[in-house]
């Protein structure tokens, strides 16, 4: 027993689009998973970026401190005088 032309011909049909649908999912699975990746990338490195300017800033803040502490300055005059 044959199967019709037209069956058959739908029949491949049927294939090749099961097999483009299933491209297109992959191929969208794996922009979304390289887009995640690179959101992920920024994220860390303006989270790395941020803790290194408050370093920063409390290093200059402890600085700050040391020059308007009162026994620093007397260090400091004595050091002039001497």
């Amino acid at each position: 027993m044959r199967l019709a032309p037209e069956r058959i011909n739908l029949t491949s049909y049927r294939y090749i689009f099961v097999v483009l649908v299933i491209f297109l999912v992959l191929i969208s699975a794996v922009y979304l998973r390289r887009e995640e990746n690179t959101a992920f990338y920024r994220f860390r490195s303006s989270q790395v970026k941020t803790a290194r300017l408050k370093q920063q800033l409390w290093q200059k803040q402890l600085q700050l401190e040391n020059y308007i502490n009162p026994a620093s300055v007397s260090e400091i005059v004595k050091d002039k005088t001497n």
